[in-house]
């Protein structure tokens, strides 16, 4: 792979080298292009950078827009994979640093931007997702001169392996959080589709109903024509949200549909339409609804 540059000293810098984020076999190249016409500009706001990226090695070229980024200088980029039900998955972390200079203040302040990585079908993209607001710890973090009472104040989360730390101790929490709730978790519905949309919207839901272990099976390229590959998940083999709450799927596009229902089993439906993006979802009902089987036809 050939070193990535973008440059053009009249409009865009690089505020940071690029950096290629993956999971699994997919990768993208990030960007973090600096606006050199920021200070040029006074009617109107202009972020001091803004993230890209694009798919490495893709059959048609591209260049996606991300979020901006405010701050002077990026200080780190790194990654971060939560375990956590409620928030399981890999982020982005850029932590951005920038100096501050009045009367009531001298030194630098530095926050951190989180931007989730999600799998787009065949595709993995990099988001500015909402749902989850910025941890306060993190924001507007000075480190300097305390210049009303003289005292140098120090910021705990100048570095990744600071906030990776305590991004860890809260997923530890999260965890234990999260067993403790499962214990007593009663059943939402034995009415399918409030039964569906409780399982979806809740972490401490799908973690009590969830037969363990559960059957996945899932598409594997075979020859002439594709496989289906089962496997038995339990413990922390099983990844959670097993289904994405309904504003994550509404970021990625996804619906969730009941299929079918025939007396103790039902189907639950999870696609991206006019893609090959096909999860199905079934149920059992005991004294309440669980989860037995995942398919995956994805390919």
């Amino acid at each position: 792979m050939q070193p990535a540059v973008a440059n053009d000293p009249q409009t865009i810098g690089q505020l940071h080298p690029p950096v290629v984020a993956s999971l699994g076999d997919q990768k993208i190249t990030v960007f973090f292009l600096k606006n050199n016409l920021k200070d040029q500009v006074r009617e109107a706001h202009v972020p001091d950078a803004e993230i890209f990226y694009a798919p490495v090695d893709a059959p048609t070229p591209s260049l996606n827009y991300v979020w901006k980024v405010e701050g002077e200088e990026i200080a780190s980029v790194f990654f971060f994979e939560r375990k956590s039900p409620a928030r399981a998955g890999k982020s982005m972390f850029v932590l951005t640093k920038r100096k501050v200079s009045d009367s009531h203040f001298e030194g630098s302040s530095y926050s951190v931007l989180e931007l989730p990585l999600f799998r787009d079908g065949d595709h993995l993209s990099l988001q500015f997702f909402r749902g989850d607001p910025p941890e306060p710890e993190f924001q507007n973090c000075r480190d300097g001169l305390n210049k009303e009472d003289d005292v140098e104040v120090e910021c705990a989360y100048k570095d990744a392996a600071s906030v990776k730390k305590r991004l860890a101790e809260w997923d530890a929490q999260m965890i234990a959080r999260s067993k403790v709730e499962a214990v007593n978790v009663a059943c939402p519905s034995t009415e399918f589709s409030a039964f569906l949309t409780a399982f979806s919207e809740r972490a401490d839901v799908q973690k009590t109903f969830v037969q363990q272990p559960l059957q996945m099976v899932t598409t594997v390229a075979g020859d002439p024509e594709p496989e289906m590959q089962k496997n038995s998940l339990s413990g922390d083999q099983l990844k959670f949200p097993i289904i994405p709450d309904l504003a994550k799927r509404e970021v990625q596009g996804l619906t969730l549909t009941v299929k079918e229902e025939r007396g103790n089993k039902a189907t639950a439906i999870l696609q991206k339409p006019d893609t090959d993006y096909v999860f199905e979802y079934r149920f059992v009902r005991g004294q309440c609804w669980r989860l037995e089987e995942v398919m995956d036809y994805s390919l």
